[in-house]
């Protein structure tokens, strides 16, 4: 089986494949960031394996095919965790935008993109190895719930809307930010986004994530197939 149609058949790539759809949509004069979370791992057992796993072999071959397939011209900057899985990711996407033509600026870490700061390690207690609870780990964590065993939710967003919109904002016109993350910063960036509570559904699957742009006076979001309008501050 070819990658071309593994990636066609897998179904978990089928949020990535959403984004870029929206990406197409997407006048080549504007910016756009894509949050996306990494590719398929194995999965994780415990919580020392958190900070160290990797991608599998099909993993890497689907963020290769993800990179082919961003329907942009232009330059890319990557921003990415330093954890192996995702700059595993990061590097598979710039070398399949790379094959296709496209010229990748630089692969930078960044540690907003790991996940927030955790003081007391019993915080993580609370939380699936493997992710599977996210969404409520979240909520609770945005509603103070971890006291301060944990870096307050309003300062985690305030450096990861830095490390993210805000970069994209100031980018010049025709640039694509790809910033390569794990479940937990990502389901964040929900919370941020939709000022709501989180449900199971707003889990992303691999390689899914976050579409943004901005057209006049707002920003637009794509997400699971849904276009939003959210007010620029």
């Amino acid at each position: 089986m070819t990658d071309k149609h593994t990636w066609e058949n897998q179904e978990w790539v089928q949020n990535a494949k959403k984004i870029l759809e929206w990406m197409a949509t997407v006048p080549q004069s504007q910016s756009v960031m894509f949050l996306v979370r990494h590719s398929h791992r194995e999965t994780i057992q415990n919580h020392d394996e958190m900070v160290s796993g990797g991608l599998t072999e099909l993993g890497k071959k689907m963020a290769l095919e993800l990179g082919k397939r961003i329907p942009r011209k232009g330059k890319m900057q990557i921003y990415t965790s330093f954890v192996p899985r995702c700059f595993e990711t990061a590097e598979a996407i710039a070398e399949g935008f790379t094959q296709r033509g496209g010229e990748v600026l630089d692969i930078d870490a960044l540690a907003s993109l790991v996940g927030p700061q955790v003081i007391e390690r019993e915080v993580w207690k609370n939380l699936h190895p493997d992710g599977k609870n996210v969404t409520d780990f979240v909520n609770t964590w945005a509603d103070g719930l971890f006291g301060e065993k944990m870096e307050p939710f309003v300062d985690y967003q305030h450096r990861l809307t830095a490390d993210t919109i805000q970069r994209l904002h100031s980018a010049k016109s025709n640039m694509i930010h790809i910033h390569v993350t794990h479940d937990l910063a990502l389901m964040s960036a929900k919370r941020m986004l939709f000022n709501r509570p989180l449900v199971q559904g707003d889990r992303e699957p691999y390689l899914g994530g976050i579409g943004l742009t901005f057209s006049d006076s707002q920003k637009v979001l794509f997400t699971q197939g849904e276009k939003m309008l959210l007010a620029t501050e």
